[in-house]
């Protein structure tokens, strides 16, 4: 029996490769191969889910142990269901808990081949998409959203979790590089030999530099930490991500530079026109003109939204004292 456990790095292509093991299930079985998903609720159903990782990870060595036994016999009875004996679990946070789930990885390689798959990415790149991530997108720390340099400081520290894994399984691990311009799935499918369905996109997309400002101003002002669906909430039925650009309205409603191919186009109606009532519109020449400024339309637009937020501030400071009134009505004997 082999186990393969892929354990991150995070931001480097996980939920892209999940979504691939997930959707190959056909290829995965025709090869023995059986994906498991990113959880351990094969050893207990509690152990589902985001809470139950983190009782997973909570486990003390010795129950680290127990659940890799449990873990096993759980797999041994579905290789005898359904023939497969190789098993492939998915979750970038084992990397982060090298500490909590050593025992359990060092118990299981005593009983089945064990396979660890990990992916590190450039420094450069992963700490600005890290700091998107956790400290704006999914604000992890209380109080105000932390710095660049001071989060950067001490995210960093997370590389060294390669040591650790190094140190105690430098036989049964894979590191791979990470590269934005690759495809960490096809990438991921050459180590193991498998063919997987490759996803069409990237999963999780780094959101654009107006969004992350948004959801910083907005997280910011929030004491705790600030999961995703906060701000979603807030703004649903808003997507950002199918905002238009100011140059893109004005260079397809406000740019007029295709007047005179329009006209000559459908010159015999002018031509008509001149001949039938001595008006000729086609002896001027004409230049139309440039195209709207941009940043000045977008400067004035802020200035729109600016007296459209003053205005609405009023209408629900009024509709606040009429629930009030409601309210004091309603208690009145």
């Amino acid at each position: 029996m082999e186990v393969i456990l892929h354990i991150g790095m995070g931001k480097t292509g996980t939920s892209s490769i999940q979504t691939a093991l997930a959707n190959s299930g056909g290829q995965l079985a025709e090869r023995g191969y059986s994906y498991l998903g990113m959880w351990f609720d094969l050893i207990e159903p509690r152990f589902h889910g985001i809470a139950g990782q983190g009782a997973f990870f909570q486990s003390a060595p010795e129950e680290m142990k127990d659940h890799a036994r449990k873990f096993l016999a759980a797999l041994r009875e579905k290789a005898a269901q359904s023939g497969v004996n190789r098993f492939i679990l998915s979750n970038e946070d084992i990397y982060a808990g090298v500490c909590q789930i050593a025992p359990f990885v060092s118990e299981l390689r005593q009983h089945a081949a064990v396979r660890l798959i990990a992916y590190v990415r450039d420094p450069y790149e992963w700490l600005p998409s890290a700091y998107s991530q956790w400290a704006i997108f999914h604000k992890l720390h209380p109080g105000r959203i932390q710095s660049y340099q001071e989060f950067s400081r001490h995210i960093v520290k997370v590389y060294s979790g390669f040591q650790l894994w190094e140190a105690d399984f430098h036989d049964i691990l894979t590191v791979r590089p990470f590269m934005k311009s690759g495809n960490v799935v096809e990438d991921f499918s050459a180590v193991l030999g498998l063919p997987l369905e490759v996803p069409e996109q990237r999963m999780l997309e780094q959101i654009d530099v107006a969004e992350g400002v948004l959801r910083a101003i907005y997280n910011d002002r929030l004491r705790d930490g600030v999961v995703p669906e906060v701000f979603q909430n807030a703004f649903r039925g808003v997507n950002f991500s199918k905002t238009p650009r100011v140059e893109e309205i004005l260079d397809r409603s406000f740019s007029y530079q295709d007047t005179g191919q329009v006209i000559l186009e459908n010159k015999h109606l002018f031509e008509f026109i001149n001949e039938k009532f001595s008006i000729d519109f086609t002896r001027q020449v004409h230049t139309p003109p440039a195209p709207p400024d941009a940043a000045a339309a977008r400067e004035r637009l802020l200035e729109h939204v600016l007296q459209i937020v003053v205005q609405q501030a009023d209408r629900i400071t009024e509709l606040e004292r009429a629930v009030t009134r409601l309210q004091n009505e309603q208690v009145k004997p």
